[in-house]
């Protein structure tokens, strides 16, 4: 946990491309036979009814299409996983490093400024006591202030050097950037080159703070519940999408699969390859999943940066879904 700085934010994204590139080389040898199996659709295949355990190539799912050249000693290992697993894989190896920087950053500094109120009273208080503005800092620094406190720390130690205080503060302003410390700092800089009572300055600064962070808190509790909609949205997209998938596209391409059989026709034509199917209907609530993440982020934190974590939740959510419906709802042919 801790500031998440210009550098940094691009050594994650460096990092997590990279995962993401070499989990993409691997998913390759999954999608390059289940593309070639769908470009298949439109090829006549012969029906051989005297063998009942032979499912359809229509009727395979996207775990039927197993990846071809594998070496022998990964075989056991690629055998567990399948086209759905390795989408899933791929797109967290981009997401979540940045996701957990960007939500580590924000309650990094959310904690800067939640504990800037109880700083500015401490100096204050101190001040009135008859104490120095230099010795307010070093008596404050010695409490603590959450994330606030090694920066605070590093303060006093220059103010006990003999560092002007306005130098210090903005030391201490471009240590921790936030936008509540850059404002709380002008403020009391403003006041000092002014002149007057600092402690009257610093009173009256925690007082302008702890009224912002207060509408800050109200603003954000008005705008949480629009991210558990946007939750909500994202369910009932995915359980429509699940529920016309095997309640009508697989059991339709059963039945005309069925109906060929007992015909002895041609199956040129066929319009339904139902691991094609699958697949589009995953990548369709993958994108949803996404995309219901960024803007949920955006509503309920004003980022959508932030809300890279809940497209990795929904992601997570998205392949449980569709594994355990593909688990419980399998493409069965009447034999």
């Amino acid at each position: 946990m801790g500031k998440l700085t210009k550098k940094r934010e691009q050594r994650i994204w460096i990092l997590s491309i990279a995962l993401c590139i070499v989990c993409l080389i691997v998913a390759l040898t999954f999608y390059i036979p289940l593309l070639e199996h769908i470009s298949q659709e439109n090829t006549p295949y012969p029906l051989d009814t005297e063998d009942t355990e032979v499912k359809h190539p229509y009727l395979y799912s996207v775990g039927d299409v197993r990846p071809i050249l594998i070496p022998p000693d990964l075989d056991t290992i690629i055998q567990f996983f399948d086209v759905l697993d390795i989408t899933i894989l791929t797109l967290l190896a981009l997401l979540l490093i940045p996701a957990r920087a960007y939500n580590s950053d924000r309650i990094w500094r959310d904690d800067i400024d939640d504990h800037i109120p109880s700083l500015l009273r401490e100096i204050s208080d101190a001040q009135k006591t008859g104490l120095p503005l230099p010795r307010a800092i070093l008596e404050a620094s010695k409490h603590q202030y959450g994330a606030l406190t090694p920066e605070l720390k590093k303060m006093a130690s220059k103010i006990s050097w003999g560092i002007p205080f306005s130098k210090s503060l903005r030391s201490l302003t471009d240590a921790t950037d936030t936008p509540m410390m850059r404002r709380t700092s002008l403020l009391i800089l403003e006041a000092e080159r002014s002149g007057g009572a600092i402690e009257d300055v610093f009173e009256s600064a925690h007082k302008h703070v702890s009224e912002i962070l207060g509408l800050k808190r109200e603003r954000l509790g008005a705008m949480k519940p629009y991210r558990w909609i946007i939750f909500a949205a994202f369910f009932v997209f995915a359980f429509v999408m699940l529920i016309l998938l095997v309640t009508f596209f697989q059991t339709l391409a059963v039945q005309v699969i069925d109906a060929i059989t007992e015909g002895q026709e041609a199956t040129a034509g066929l319009p339904f390859n139902v691991a094609g199917l699958q697949l589009v209907f995953f990548h369709m609530m993958v994108i949803e999943a996404v995309f219901a993440g960024l803007i949920s982020g955006k509503m309920s934190e004003g980022d959508a940066k932030l809300g890279l974590r809940d497209s990795c939740i929904l992601l997570i959510i998205c392949y449980l879904l569709f594994k355990l419906t593909m688990l419980l709802f399998p493409v069965v042919v009447r034999g």
